[in-house]
């Protein structure tokens, strides 16, 4: 997207198109946020960004654990919170089956890596507010690639994708209304079913950081990187159909007396077919989103009839104030299945609709 994509934003901003992409790039969205953000957010063009793989599972997965632990908090479901949320801790656990690298994936990371992405300049607006900027810090500690963390019954290890979730994250958050003394431990699960053979997935775990610090050390060499560009001549991964992308979340209220889980399963591979579903849902929750709202007052969007935010939002923050479990509805019906419960201080845990879950701001 950073090659090729700014075109179309800037087609799309002229002529008053809505617009959904699969790009997981912080540092072009930023960029486009800059140049076009205000013009969009002016002539009430949506354009969502990290339709995909990134970072709609992690994205969602905050929103359905935040608003569940609302929904307990006013005591009904999909009941609205006030002007700070009391979502404290997030606990994401990410898996998948069958996956492997796109070439425009690997063409990203080695742009990164070799500085060819846009530059932060001078008056540019922030990715996300700076009050979430120690969120974010945390959130990508060198304890989080080093350090295998116990969460959700398991040992995990670093996702790699966080780099660009936490981000995502907390410029949702902030637009949910989340507090910014939130706690992000964005993971992945390695070595199968956790138990006592494998030490509940230390040992994958372990591995994986081993491989992961080996293989960025290497990426840091340029012969490396050169001879990783020659071979993307030839390169190509056509997705997999058959594998899985597994989302577990877990959200504890900032007291910690409440606590909500919700499990997301995408199929196909994380790279190709995952995102391509995911990305479908996402466009045909906006376009639903547009052709059947007819106000943008705050009063209506709290009665579930309101229009998508206008300029750049990630996908859950740009339909969080439409229809009642618009996006949950239509990624369902992609095949994506989708639940949720709460768990209140010594009771039982509960199973929530998601579809009735939704921000109230």
């Amino acid at each position: 997207f950073a090659r090729y994509g700014e075109a179309a934003v800037r087609a799309c901003v002229e002529a008053r198109t809505h617009y959904v992409d699969i790009a997981g790039e912080e540092a072009w969205v930023s960029r486009m946020i800059s140049d076009y953000g205000a013009v969009a957010e002016e002539r009430g063009v949506t354009l969502c960004p990290f339709g995909g793989y990134d970072c709609v599972p992690a994205e969602l997965g905050m929103y359905l654990v935040g608003e569940a632990l609302e929904s307990m908090t006013k005591g009904e479901e999909g009941g609205g919170g006030g002007a700070t949320k009391s979502l404290g801790t997030l606990e994401l656990n990410f898996r998948g089956t069958k996956g492997g690298f796109p070439r425009g994936t690997i063409e990203t990371i080695l742009d990164s890596l070799e500085g060819k992405v846009p530059q932060r300049k001078e008056g540019d607006v922030r990715f996300y507010p700076k009050q979430f900027r120690s969120v974010a810090k945390e959130a990508l500690s060198t304890s989080h690639w080093l350090i295998p963390r116990y969460q959700m019954g398991q040992f995990t290890g670093p996702n790699f994708m966080s780099v660009i979730n936490v981000p995502v994250m907390c410029r949702t958050a902030s637009t949910l209304g989340y507090s910014n003394n939130i706690s992000i431990h964005d993971k992945s699960v390695f070595g199968g079913r956790p138990s006592l053979m494998n030490g509940y997935g230390l040992l994958g775990t372990q591995l994986y950081i081993a491989t992961l610090f080996v293989g960025g050390m290497a990426l840091a060499l340029p012969p490396v990187r050169a001879y990783l560009r020659r071979k993307m001549k030839n390169y190509g991964f056509d997705g997999n159909p058959s594998g899985k992308v597994y989302l577990d979340a877990r959200g504890v209220s900032a007291d910690e007396t409440r606590s909500a889980l919700a499990r997301c399963v995408v199929p196909g591979d994380a790279g190709i077919y995952a995102t391509g579903l995911l990305a479908a849902g996402v466009a045909n929750a906006l376009h639903e989103a547009i052709t059947s709202s007819t106000t943008t007052t705050a009063s209506s969007a709290t009665d579930g009839i309101g229009m998508p935010l206008a300029g750049f939002h990630a996908p859950v923050a740009a339909l969080h104030t439409c229809r009642r479990g618009l996006l949950v509805d239509h990624l369902k019906g992609m095949g994506v299945d989708i639940s949720v419960r709460v768990v209140p201080e010594g009771g039982v845990a509960k199973e929530l609709d998601a579809t009735t879950l939704r921000s109230k701001l």
